[in-house]
């Protein structure tokens, strides 16, 4: 599919240099597992199934988040957060991670990225 490189370059190009850094940082960081917090959110990791237990660990930087949930198969996903708005999942063999849909209620973002879910504690992302 080719409009997710697109997709992602519009996303980049709306988002303020600094706030871009800050993602940057912190996408960085988890990937060279450098984690300020490790703990469980509740996840699914296909259609129809129930919420689950996931283990989640976090890097933050200034404004901005990633957050690597590892499904109890071994597989991650790493989510992106800044300004305490959800971006966007990586990509991975099962989605680009542009198809995504999420809200927070209640001091919990539920997200959606492909066909994956994913209930993860505000406090996880911003530490407050």
């Amino acid at each position: 599919m080719r409009t997710a490189p697109l997709i992602l370059a519009l996303l980049i190009a709306a988002t303020p240099a600094a706030a871009q850094a800050d993602i940057q940082t912190a996408t960085k960081r988890a990937k060279s597992g450098q984690f300020d917090a490790q703990g469980q959110v509740r996840c699914a990791q296909e259609v129809g199934q129930a919420l689950g237990a996931c283990d989640a660990s976090v890097a933050r930087t200034t404004g901005s988040a990633a957050v690597v949930v590892t499904f109890p198969n071994g597989f991650a996903r790493m989510l992106t957060f800044s300004d305490g708005a959800f971006l966007r999942g990586n990509a991975t063999m099962s989605g680009v991670g542009t198809d995504t849909d999420w809200q927070l209620t209640n001091g919990t973002y539920h997200i959606r990225v492909d066909d994956q879910r994913f209930d993860i504690p505000e406090t996880l992302v911003t530490a407050d």
